[in-house]
């Protein structure tokens, strides 16, 4: 029946998103970047410099702050969790579930008491694995199976999208368990009958295809630069014909010249022994690497690119450094984010 069919009524609708641990927005683009509609209904971080760029970003969408005080949150489709990774990162005492930064439960204990049974999409890193001797990641699943939800989860490096970076996630889809299937969204030319039903925005080919076939692959077109005023502005384009500037093995469409793989001897003069690795991300995203480094330091701006976020999302807001670099290094990957939803609703 329809009503175990989850998304079933969103087909014609924005999904409306509740996000936590927000950040700079880097799950809630993932998801546009994979052709998920989202209408964004609030989203919550306590962190000094995200909460500057969510008010300069998205005025107008209600920041709750910290939810584990909170005994309920506005009815949402799907939320976003990258839910903190210090208690199981490898490189901090990995406490774990005994560590007062895991807040996990609370993101159950209020989805428990929504009227609706939304999606959840989390991110943390690999070590929620083995943290706690592999307890941490049965408190997950446990806590889901309480509320009434299966999970489905893996692992998936930035780098599997072509960035110059490992950046290796562990990603999580939880959804209700009377689910029978998943539309999330709307796809022309897929079967409305069931299946995953969502419009996938661009296609890649690897680079190092010789034919130029187009491959499978979440990558945000780059035939012209689509414009972000605010972060829930982004809409991708809505036919094939608007995707024809895509990675290819020459190189991408009207925008880098003679076609090439690697890194000229100029690029490894300017770039190191990274060359061929930053080099490859400039042809998927279509645009040059900035400087990597600003007076002897660490360029934001590099990082921002690194990442895959549009020019300025994060530096045009944070303009000092420090807090530039903090916001993108609790950040995800967009693309990275688009690839690892796509793979686990096609489970």
């Amino acid at each position: 029946p329809d009503s175990q069919v989850c998304g079933s009524a969103l087909r014609d609708r924005p999904m409306r998103l509740g996000s936590l641990c927000t950040g700079i927005a880097g799950l809630d683009l993932g998801l546009r970047m994979a052709g998920v509609e989202t209408e964004p209904v609030f989203v919550s971080d306590i962190d000094k410099g995200a909460n500057d760029w969510l008010a300069a970003n998205m005025p107008d969408v209600p920041n709750v702050g910290d939810f584990t005080a909170l005994n309920e949150l506005p009815d949402v489709d799907i939320i976003t969790a990258g839910f903190p990774c210090q208690p199981v990162s490898m490189a901090g005492q990995r406490q774990g579930i005994n560590d007062e930064r895991w807040i996990f439960d609370d993101i159950t204990r209020l989805t428990s008491r929504m009227g609706t049974r939304p999606l959840l999409f989390l991110e943390n890193v690999p070590g929620l694995l083995t943290a706690n001797g592999g307890d941490a990641m049965a408190r997950v699943v446990h806590s889901l199976a309480d509320i009434g939800y299966h999970i489905t989860w893996g692992t998936l490096p930035a780098s599997a999208v072509g960035t110059p970076h490992r950046r290796n996630r562990w990603w999580g889809l939880a959804y209700p368990a009377d689910t029978k299937r998943f539309r999330v969204g709307r796809s022309p030319g897929l079967d409305e009958t069931g299946g995953t039903s969502f419009r996938v925005v661009g296609r890649s080919s690897t680079i190092a295809d010789t034919d130029g076939a187009r491959r499978g692959g979440l990558l945000v077109p780059v035939e012209s630069e689509p414009e972000y005023d605010r972060p829930g502005q982004y809409q991708p384009p809505t036919s094939d014909t608007e995707s024809e500037g895509l990675p290819r093995a020459g190189g991408i469409s009207g925008r880098t010249g003679p076609a090439r793989h690697r890194a000229t001897p100029a690029d490894t003069d300017r770039l190191g022994k990274y060359a061929d690795a930053i080099v490859r991300w400039e042809i998927i995203l279509g645009r040059p690497a900035p400087d990597p480094t600003n007076d002897g330091r660490l360029n934001p701006a590099f990082v921002e690119w690194m990442m895959g976020y549009p020019e300025d999302w994060v530096c045009g807001t944070l303009t000092k450094r420090r807090e530039a670099l903090h916001a993108l290094g609790n950040a995800v990957v967009p693309q990275c984010v688009a690839v690892a939803f796509t793979q686990l609703t096609n489970r």
